[in-house]
């Protein structure tokens, strides 16, 4: 296990790192999502991230500037004040950096579609409206029922997640809270009987969150090297215990008619989508 920590080390070592700067006039949470998502297609190198949110003053943008001027690279933005963008834009001209609005290319086709312009409105998909209190709730609906805590008003939760440890139930059901949905993880543990009100659940959807022994192993192998934990021994990182676990995981999925989603090689986001695409095909 040292080892491959080892490799993977000076693989990362091996890339060629840049500068990327991510500056916004709201939270960042578009600007920062979409950088990773392009980012991440170019294997051989690395971003170094420098991110200014709520830029929002011409004191704010200087911060921004300073940062870009000290460590050259990309600077992408989402900025509505015009004269904030006009001053952006002509300092990195001077500066040799390339700049980028990212919203541009769908803000001018939406404009085109719809023959209308945008607002203008900072931080607009942030308004406090129905939709982000519903999402407010469900985060705490979620945090309340994390990892086995059943709720009396298990009802009421959209979705629950059942599978072993170290398949992400805990962070696939944040993500969803943030998606507005109430989900409710539920850790399967060898030899202890699933709550036995699950299987009678009539509104939430039951999705058990799957995953290879191999992963499974290294994950749990990882964590306990993280608390100096020694190895030798433990039916937790057994992988003939954990090929027992999955097994089970599959009879009882096969049982109740529940459906399963390996999560090896997919993100949390991915995870949560397939998880959406299934509870919407159902409502």
């Amino acid at each position: 296990m040292k080892r491959w920590i080892q490799k993977a080390r000076e693989k990362v070592s091996k890339k060629t790192f840049f500068h990327l700067h991510m500056i916004s006039d709201s939270t960042g949470e578009t600007l920062i999502t979409t950088a990773r998502a392009v980012a991440a297609q170019y294997s051989n190198w690395r971003a170094v991230e420098h991110t200014t949110p709520m830029v929002r003053s011409l004191d704010k943008l200087e911060t921004a500037l300073k940062a870009i001027d000290g460590a050259p690279g990309i600077v992408l933005y989402t900025m509505v004040d015009k004269k904030l963008e006009s001053v952006l834009v002509e300092r990195c001209h001077v500066m040799g950096v390339p700049t980028l609005n990212v919203l541009d290319p769908i803000t001018k086709i939406f404009d085109g579609y719809l023959g209308d312009t945008m607002s203008g409105r900072m931080g607009a998909q942030h308004a406090l409206d129905e939709e982000y209190f519903n999402r407010l709730e469900a985060i705490q609906f979620a945090m309340a029922h994390d990892d086995g805590n059943l709720p009396d008003d298990i009802e009421q939760a959209d979705v629950i997640l059942i599978g072993i440890s170290r398949t992400s139930k805990t962070p696939t059901s944040m993500y969803l809270a943030q998606r507005g949905v109430k989900a409710i993880n539920i850790p399967l543990v060898p030899d202890v009987p699933l709550p036995s009100e699950i299987p009678h659940v009539k509104h939430p959807l039951v999705v058990a969150l799957i995953a290879s022994a191999e992963r499974i192993l290294q994950v749990r192998e990882n964590r306990l090297l993280a608390f100096d934990r020694d190895l030798t021994g433990d039916v937790y990182v057994d992988r003939a215990s954990i090929q027992e676990e999955l097994a089970w995981t599959r009879r009882l999925c096969k049982t109740h008619d529940w459906p399963m989603i390996d999560v090896s090689k997919r993100s949390i986001e991915e995870t949560a989508a397939a998880i959406l695409a299934l509870y919407k095909g159902r409502t």
